[in-house]
């Protein structure tokens, strides 16, 4: 059995055997030992979410020619879970047949999280069972997109970082302060590893098979989803609903930073002191790659923030607007009206999955 201990770079080897016998034994050797992985899905889950992550594997063992991976469905509740496309998924057995105390022989070697933001009150219940079951046992895991909100609540993610969608991390750093929520693809801390979900669940899963069977059958299988580059987990997330990453290291950097200083702007030109380069090179490399100016990037980031915190969090006008860097609630509320055609205050009315997370989950 492997537990994930990814190091960022798809190009090297990753993970970390459970014992030293295996751990000298090369990836030859260890691409014909079975892994069993169960995935609990429950009602509301993305159905691209739950594709991204299973179909990498099927196509390994497809390639491979035998069943390397051992997938196991398994429902929350006694009905197969229905997800946001309207698809009833079928799985193999419900969670309370599932991680019984003693039963060591049938425990998989992985178990995946996978769930939506909206979860009913019964499906609430007994999904803090089954991570309570999960958290009894050594058995490594990955929470995929909403399911790290669970994860947290319910202490399963004890570390001081976790990923979350972009859309949710507003809410959550509010709630859990002491917890450092990531705007990345996955990261793995200690047993556990917490991904953003929806396509980065494929950066993920492909990430794993390439731990356990090797670079040539992950790059057999990026092809096969016509992937132009491996993203690995430390790739930034999209921040906002017109911006497109790019694999500009540069850029990326330069958003990082943006990210990382939401609350107290920096200059444009302390950005491109960082990157070596002039602020007018920093602007060219933005045009190049179809982005607005940096300021107004970064401006709409700190937008994008608000939004975020108006819709999930219970913060007054001027909190927003002092933890997104708006000095003057005036210029703020100018701003956000001029992006998004509503003031703020007519904006703040909750609504969707993310009015759920706040007023059940928190």
């Amino acid at each position: 059995m492997y537990v994930p201990n990814f190091d960022q770079n798809p190009t090297q080897k990753i993970g970390r055997p459970a014992d030293a016998s295996q751990q000298m034994r090369p990836v030859a050797e260890r691409v014909y030992q079975k892994c069993k992985i169960m995935i609990l899905v429950v009602d509301g889950v993305s159905l691209t979410t739950v594709a991204s992550i299973m179909d990498p594997f099927m196509h390994a063992n497809k390639i491979l020619g035998r069943d390397r991976f051992d997938l196991e469905r398994v429902s929350l509740l006694e009905q197969d879970p229905l997800t946001t496309a309207g698809i009833r998924l079928a799985c193999e057995k419900p969670s309370n047949c599932v991680l019984a105390h003693g039963d060591v022989k049938n425990r998989p070697d992985f178990v995946m999280l996978a769930c939506g933001q909206e979860v009913d009150k019964t499906s609430q219940k007994a999904l803090q069972i089954f991570l309570r079951k999960l958290a009894a046992t050594s058995v490594p895991f990955v929470a995929l997109g909403a399911a790290n909100a669970f994860a947290v609540t319910t202490g399963l993610i004890r570390a001081d970082k976790c990923v979350a969608h972009w859309e949710t991390i507003g809410l959550l750093r509010e709630n859990f302060p002491a917890i450092d929520f990531l705007n990345v693809l996955f990261e793995t801390c200690e047993r556990g590893t917490s991904c953003a979900g929806e396509l980065a669940a494929l950066d993920f899963a492909i990430a794993f098979i390439e731990n356990h069977c090797g670079s040539s059958i992950a790059q057999k299988i990026g092809s096969h989803f016509l992937l132009q580059s491996r993203r690995s987990g430390n790739a930034l997330q999209l921040l906002n609903g017109s911006a497109m990453l790019c694999a500009n290291g540069r850029i990326q950097k330069a958003i990082a930073m943006m990210v990382e200083n939401i609350e107290r702007p920096i200059g444009m030109d302390e950005i491109a002191d960082e990157l070596n380069i002039s602020t007018r090179q920093l602007e060219r490399i933005f045009a190049r790659y179809g982005f607005d100016s940096p300021g107004r990037y970064f401006k709409e980031l700190r937008l994008e923030r608000a939004r975020q915190l108006l819709e999930q969090s219970e913060l007054s006008l001027a909190e927003v607007s002092l933890a997104c860097g708006f000095e003057s609630q005036n210029n703020f509320s100018k701003s956000f009206k001029k992006l998004f055609g509503v003031s703020p205050r007519d904006f703040r009315t909750p609504r969707g999955g993310l009015k759920y997370l706040r007023e059940n989950i928190f």
